[in-house]
């Protein structure tokens, strides 16, 4: 059995679907209480030539694929899905817990780095998705925190055509980065949240913006590390 406070009882039930539950449901009342001086956001972060690259967008956009291609060539990074925002000091700093892979992540990901994957204690099978300790992608996987350098904006749906990077308009990628802000948004601390956002707002002021669109996850890696050590 599995409880968290804002969820009913959950089980009796496997150990996979156990640990769905503790990962990705039971992380909502951490994410509504992060503690003082400490917010989440919804999105990646990888360093990419000592660059802090942002990537948001919706679930299913491609974050996690994309960070994990990232960061099996040596790219340290925050996380996949989930960042760690400090509103006094405007830096990203990263959050210690499983990438979020799923078949189309293993299809792009060099054999040797599956093998690692497959081969990584805790790594765990559950509800059709690997979660995977970032280390089995690289062993000195985490990024130093940080104020981003770009923001790369992922959408959701259909990808077609040739893969593209392409500038996007800064102002958008900001409320993008503010939109993806996670936590109760209403009730006490609501004053704290709004001006938190400001600060999230500042610190992608001087970000460099962009947008991926189009086929093939590995085209797009190229092209975020190109533009990231243009």
């Amino acid at each position: 059995m599995a409880t968290s406070p804002s969820r009913p009882p959950f089980g009796p039930a496997s150990l996979e679907e156990a640990w769905a539950f503790v990962e990705w449901r039971a992380i909502e009342d951490v994410l509504n209480d992060p503690g003082e001086g400490c917010i989440f956001v919804h999105a990646a972060g990888v360093r990419i030539a000592g660059r802090l690259v942002l990537l948001v967008g919706p679930s299913g956009s491609g974050k996690s694929t994309l960070a994990a291609i990232l960061l099996a060539r040596g790219n340290p990074a925050l996380g996949d899905d989930v960042l760690r925002f400090a509103p006094v000091a405007g830096e990203y700093s990263a959050v210690p817990r499983s990438f979020k892979l799923d078949d189309n992540a293993f299809d792009v990901l060099r054999l040797e780095a599956v093998g690692d994957l497959q081969s990584c204690p805790g790594t765990l099978l559950a509800a059709g998705s690997l979660y995977v300790s970032p280390v089995a992608l690289c062993r000195a996987w985490r990024a130093a925190p940080g104020r981003p350098w770009g923001v790369v904006v992922l959408d959701s749906g259909p990808r077609e055509g040739a893969a593209r990077v392409e500038r996007f308009s800064e102002g958008q990628a900001a409320v993008r980065v503010v939109q993806g802000m996670l936590g109760a948004k209403h009730g006490p601390g609501a004053a704290e949240r709004a001006a938190a956002g400001l600060r999230l707002l500042e610190s992608v002021a001087e970000a460099r913006a962009f947008r991926a669109s189009g086929c093939g996850a590995l085209a797009v890696a190229d092209l975020v590390m190109e533009a990231a050590q243009a």
